[in-house]
């Protein structure tokens, strides 16, 4: 009888696999134990902020490059009142009357650290989290480098725009209420609600940016508001661009602020 021989490189490359795992490439969406959907989102460089020439522009939103070098799931929706009740247990919402798939709202920053702090202990992970101001604005623009995702802004104010009109919830569109998420069209990355219907709270202390390039920016390390994105149903249409920032101190809860969630690979 032949005596096999196998390669010491083989039995190398097996036992690795045996201790490690095989190495699965993420999924493009996932959902998780409360129906959340997560897409996932490549990494790489973009212009944040907004050219001088851009309309509406505030000061603030100094055009620099972020290389962002680490893939990351966005949830394609801002959370909702029945995802939040399903976990807490109780619903915050001032418009609880707009029903389980309308935003959460009137939660805090530190309300949402708490929520986050549940969602990871049920499933067992520390990979759910706020994204960062920088990561919220790579998602929202989905490739794009004009005021919003499908291209340029039109009407500064409440008058109709029509790239906005087809994407989000603004003071010319939303007949001054709330509306249940993804009513509207997606962006390129398969994302609701980016601009408007809610703010959103990010991870950043909010502050000044930088003027040269940097990687993965995490904001400074202090301060006295955080940072928020998106626009607001009753917003004018130039707050609700890519670009637009806001922020507020992380105990406040207004009727506007919900949030979204990332989750690392």
């Amino acid at each position: 009888m032949r005596k096999l021989i196998i390669p010491i490189q083989f039995i190398a490359v097996m036992l690795s696999l045996a201790f490690n795992g095989f190495a699965e490439e993420p999924k493009e969406r996932i959902k998780n134990s409360l129906g959340m959907e997560f897409v996932l989102i490549q990494p790489g460089k973009f212009m944040m902020g907004s050219p001088e020439d851009e309309a509406g522009r505030y000061t603030g939103e100094r055009h620099h490059r972020v290389n962002l070098t680490e893939a990351l799931y966005m949830q394609t929706t801002v959370v909702t009142q029945g995802q939040w009740k399903a976990l807490m247990g109780k619903n915050p919402s001032s418009q609880k009357g707009c029903g389980d798939n309308c935003p959460v709202e009137q939660v805090s920053w530190d309300d949402v650290q708490e929520f986050i702090g549940k969602l990871n202990q049920k499933e067992g992970t520390e990979k759910y989290r706020l994204p960062t101001e920088a990561e919220w604005e790579y998602a929202c623009r989905a490739g794009s480098t004009e005021a919003f995702s499908n291209g340029g802004i039109t009407e500064l104010d409440c008058g109709k725009d029509a790239n906005l009109d087809s994407l989000g919830w603004y003071c010319g569109n939303s007949n001054n209420r709330i509306h249940p998420v993804a009513q509207k069209q997606p962006n390129a990355w398969g994302l609701y609600d980016m601009h408007g219907n809610v703010q959103e709270w990010c991870q950043d202390w909010s502050g000044v940016y930088p003027f040269d390039e940097v990687t993965n920016p995490k904001g400074p390390p202090t301060g006295s508001y955080r940072a928020m994105r998106g626009g607001v149903w009753y917003s004018p249409a130039r707050d609700t661009r890519c670009a637009s920032r806001f922020g507020s101190p992380p105990h406040y809860r207004f009727r506007h602020i919900g949030f979204r969630l990332c989750r690392t690979p």
